[in-house]
């Protein structure tokens, strides 16, 4: 190699190693603000709680990727944020690379996917740590492993089997979320982009992660509800890469189905077949299973009680005008979160 090529190749080695250090940079700088965020510290808080060992600025220019903590600052940090060292490395949890629901064009920028999964990881941590400390740790089986959707009907198929399997009958389900979180699925309440409405994973292989947006001027409870079983199609099924069906409308169809059963339709409309459907009978259904007056008329299609064309004619009379169905039914039983509340109030029983 020529004195000239090897100049050249030292540098080229040089922007590499500056390019790595600026990417694990930003990567720490993301972890650092996501933690503290989810603490709801500023960095004010952040500095009180480290007893003065790092400055708040420090922490400014640590979260803006200028510069990295030495061993006692990332050390005095961890333990501010009741996290590992291990989670700034990002080798405490193997998070999956996120599934998500979005609107059609959404997509998200690395940056956005580094924080989400910096979330996730810092809460899931944290929240296996404290069921552990608790004696209640989350136990997940999947009762549908191994069963494939391609078409509609498998969709019909997988949700009534997995009803069977969770013994949910076929009537409404009043809470979807506590449902899965009885069934050993982990769900994290947290502000998602605009257009992401909610997201599924896996931590190390093994433990289910779903985060959802509760924020009522984004999501409704009925979207909600549909989001939670959406993202658990991700989770629980798999979907063959050879079917007519894009992979999110076989989601879309095993979540409606789940919400509302085909022979419940049928029993609750009266029959196999109708030539017509008042507005009044599908809000009643929509406040009763807590399924969106959109999802209800597609599922009373996609199980052939009404023909395409009908399907069309009411959705452009009562959808179109008014796609957020203000004024048009509201399912009343509220979908909260419970698991964590109850395993933090296990641990401050034990610590008085």
């Amino acid at each position: 190699m020529l004195f000239g090529d090897n100049i050249k190749y030292s540098f080229y080695i040089c922007q590499q190693i500056k390019e790595l250090t600026i990417m694990i940079n930003e990567s720490f700088s993301i972890r650092l603000r996501e933690a503290r965020q989810m603490m709801g510290l500023s960095m004010d808080k952040l500095v009180e709680r480290t007893n003065g060992a790092i400055t708040k600025q420090s922490i400014s220019r640590y979260e803006k990727g200028i510069m990295r903590p030495k061993r006692d600052a990332l050390q005095a940090i961890a333990k501010a944020l009741n996290i590992s060292e291990e989670y700034f490395e990002g080798t405490n949890l193997k998070i999956d690379m996120p599934m998500l629901r979005t609107t059609s064009n959404g997509k998200l920028s690395e940056d956005e996917l580094q924080a989400l999964e910096a979330k996730l990881s810092f809460w899931a941590e944290q929240y296996l740590t404290k069921e552990k400390e608790a004696g209640f740790p989350t136990r997940f089986k999947n009762p549908v492993k191994g069963t494939k959707v391609s078409t509609l009907e498998d969709a019909i198929h997988a949700a009534d089997l997995l009803r069977e399997k969770w013994h949910c009958g076929d009537g409404p389900i009043a809470s979807i979320l506590r449902l899965l979180e009885r069934k050993g699925i982990m769900i994290l309440a947290a502000t998602l982009p605009d257009y992401v409405f909610g997201m599924s994973t896996w931590a190390d292989k093994k433990h289910p992660l779903m985060i959802l947006d509760f924020n009522p001027e984004k999501s409704s409870v009925e979207k909600l509800r549909f989001t939670a079983v959406h993202e658990l199609a991700h989770l629980l099924l798999l979907f063959p890469e050879d079917s007519p069906l894009r992979l999110e409308k076989r989601c879309d169809l095993f979540a409606s189905f789940f919400l509302l059963p085909k022979l419940a339709l049928i029993e609750e409309l009266g029959s196999k077949n109708r030539e017509k459907i008042t507005l009044e009978e599908m809000i009643d259904i929509k406040e009763l299973y807590g399924a969106s007056l959109a999802a209800s008329i597609i599922a009373a299609r996609d199980y052939d009680i009404i023909t395409t064309e009908y399907k069309r004619a009411w959705y452009a009379e009562h959808i179109e005008p008014n796609p957020r169905e203000i004024g048009n039914g509201h399912y009343v039983f509220p979908e909260t979160l419970g698991r964590e509340k109850r395993v933090n109030s296990i641990i401050k029983s034990m610590e008085e």
